[in-house]
């Protein structure tokens, strides 16, 4: 039987999807638009909760008026892309790495320091472990995806009907599908085990996270280049030192993101 959270935000994770995801009134807002595609842990582990939230409202209380007020606009991936794309853009995405916006060298947008450490696990159901080794071992195989996410190193399989790839519209969809057996394998970010360790009953019965990672990598802060340069300083500024900030630490902790990544 599929777990009833599980469930209950798929249902609202294809609400979303079907109004382009734009929350209510956001266009009414004033202030500056925080973009995010990550509406599962740590991000985003209940309405008004999450390491997103707590970024934004630490930044918020140590900036005071240089900042105006940041409201996170939760969106498709594929919407975030678009919006950022435009020439009029002005806004911020966090938890993102240039190589997933095309501006490896950082030159199309400005780029914070890293705000943490992050990693991609191959999850698979503990009845078919899959033992990943690269992606030339997921041939044969079906790939749960999330719908504007790309996993470059698959591409290849998948056009060449090696690697079936089932895509959903959010992460605990994909989950969730896993769960059901309907796929072999998804990929999960390691920031997040300890929010789906809670959420998901029996995970560690039911999952088998792989030993080899699908990748590493740092989650920093996007901004526009049109952001008035004094508050674009400001952020890289104070990013640049957040890793060593216990204040941030801490909040990492209570979200159970691991510091440093063995």
């Amino acid at each position: 039987m599929p777990d009833p959270v599980l469930s209950r935000r798929h249902c609202l994770a294809l609400a979303l999807a079907a109004t382009g995801g734009r929350p209510a009134l956001a266009t009414d807002r004033t202030g500056l638009p925080v973009l995010s595609y990550y509406d599962y842990p740590p991000f985003s582990t209940g309405p008004g909760q999450g390491l997103t939230r707590a970024l934004l409202a630490l930044l918020q209380d140590r900036a005071g008026p240089l900042l105006p007020p940041l409201h996170e606009e939760l969106l498709p991936r594929r919407r975030v892309a678009a919006l950022v794309g435009r020439s009029d853009w002005i806004g911020l995405v966090p938890w993102v790495s240039p190589a997933w916006f095309q501006d490896p060298d950082q030159h199309r947008f400005i780029w914070t320091d890293p705000l943490m450490q992050d990693e991609d696990l191959v999850v698979s159901l503990k009845s078919q472990p899959v033992d990943y080794q690269g992606p030339a071992s997921l041939r044969g195989l079906t790939l749960g995806g999330v719908f504007g996410h790309v996993y470059p190193e698959t591409e290849s399989l998948v056009k060449a009907g090696e690697v079936q790839r089932l895509d959903s519209f959010s992460q605990e969809a994909c989950l969730r599908m896993l769960l059901m057996g309907r796929v072999h394998v998804i990929f999960m970010s390691r920031s997040g085990l300890a929010g789906w360790r809670q959420r998901v009953a029996g995970f560690d019965a039911r999952l088998h996270l792989a030993e080899q990672p699908r990748q590493r990598y740092q989650r920093r802060l996007l901004l526009s280049p049109l952001m008035p340069a004094e508050q674009s300083q400001w952020l890289v500024q104070t990013a640049a030192g957040l890793l060593q900030d216990p204040a941030w630490r801490d909040l990492l902790q209570q979200h159970g993101v691991e510091l440093k990544l063995s």
